[in-house]
């Protein structure tokens, strides 16, 4: 087992669970964020039977369960008629739940016990590679030194920009927007599931979030458009309520009343810039290591993105815990993640098409969609099963 302290930048999801299943194993580490406190972002997180089996092992089933959704199905509907193109029904043992980021991100900075190694406020400006361990340049900090870096510090991750000067991402056309209810009576007809409209240059995800025996259920809203004015990649921009509810006009009776809802209601609607980042090469040179999105950022499509750095954090941590040598221990991480989540991203992109479909395409995706709903259902279970029936422990390089 690795005896040294591991250094993690970024207290996100992905380095909160590291953190977590560190703590857990008894390796020494110390966690900075850059912000001053956590931003308390309550807008929905999918976290598929992958991630739950992570969390399992983690010690945190029951805390999981009591702030999260059961999704039993999903449900395609037809932006421009309200026509239900496919349904179908879960057939995982393990649950596919949904729930609020921040209610996730609470739970998992409250599972680490020693809290006096998480610290805010600190900003990494760069690092040096100087023989056996590594300097590190703070804004506002004296410098630091470190036995081993983990990078998991986000889609704008300095530490990516250092070991890659000449990587930049893509605008991808497409401009998303969230938006949170809370969750009323006259919703009802979408528990259980995960509901998507799709249209021409649209499409519309909406779900419940939350335990309602023991916490405030709400309604989820992911707003997607086709939109060729680059924007920011940021989730933090504002958007005009109205606006966005003109833009997203459709059929569905239902889906036009929650609009009118997010409108009149005081909770916040942001927008946001999606971005394709091409597969790195690698993420591991020396004593430095990239996990989640500052290794792999990836569009919304498959909803894998917390999902891939909560994989690579258990994955990290168990080979910390098996070898000697830091610099195994990562090499081992990096050969076992890179192929699954460059798949991930390439399946999130494809998806892009499929969602936004016209013309043709969308009479020949409609058409199978529907065949193959009314046939053999389980076939659109199978798609998934790659991604869902992923168990990271078996996955392990010997």
């Amino acid at each position: 087992m690795i005896q040294e302290e591991i250094t993690i930048i970024g207290a996100g999801i992905g380095g909160l669970t590291l953190a977590s299943a560190l703590e857990k194993k008894g390796i020494p580490f110390q966690l900075y964020e850059q912000a001053d406190a956590f931003e308390a972002l309550g807008y929905g997180i999918q976290i598929s039977p992958n991630v739950v089996r992570v969390l399992w092992e983690l010690g945190l089933e029951k805390q999981l369960e009591n702030i999260s959704h059961s999704c039993l199905g999903f449900e395609l509907r037809s932006f421009n008629s309200d026509e239900i193109l496919a349904q179908w029904q879960l057939k995982n043992d393990i649950p596919y739940y949904q729930c609020r980021r921040s209610d996730l991100h609470q739970l998992l900075f409250d599972s680490i016990e020693d809290k006096s190694r998480i610290h805010f406020s600190q900003r990494l400006e760069s690092y040096q590679q100087q023989n056996d361990q590594l300097s590190l340049s703070w804004q506002d900090a004296q410098p630091k030194t470190a036995n081993a870096l983990v990078a998991a510090d986000g889609v704008r991750s300095q530490v990516r920009s250092s070991l890659f000067p000449q990587y930049k991402a893509q605008y991808a056309g497409y401009a998303a927007y969230r938006a949170i209810l809370p969750f009323q009576n006259q919703y009802r007809s979408f528990w259980g599931k995960a509901t998507v409209w799709m249209g021409k240059n649209h499409h519309v995800v909406l779900y419940p979030n939350g335990n309602q025996h023991n916490s405030t259920p709400w309604l989820n809203l992911v707003l997607v458009v086709k939109d060729g004015n680059w924007n920011e990649q940021g989730w933090a921009i504002p958007a005009d309520k109205q606006t966005v509810a003109e833009d997203f006009a459709n059929q569905s009776e239902q889906l036009q009343e929650i609009l009118a809802d997010m409108v009149s209601s005081p909770e916040l609607c942001f927008k946001w810039g999606l971005f394709i980042h091409q597969p790195l090469p690698y993420w591991s040179q020396g004593k430095v290591t990239l996990l989640g999105d500052a290794a792999h950022p990836m569009l919304p499509f498959q909803a894998q993105g917390a999902a891939m750095a909560i994989e690579d954090a258990y994955v990290l941590a168990e080979y910390l815990e098996r070898e000697n040598n830091i610099e195994k221990a990562f090499l081992n991480y990096q050969q076992t993640r890179i192929k699954r989540t460059t798949k991930v991203q390439q399946v999130s992109r494809n998806n892009a098409d499929i969602f936004h479909a016209s013309g043709v395409k969308a009479v020949i995706r409609n058409f199978g969609l529907g065949l193959v709903s009314a046939t053999v259902p389980n076939l659109l279970n199978e798609k998934t099963a790659w991604i869902y029936n992923y168990d990271p422990v078996s996955n392990l390089h010997r």
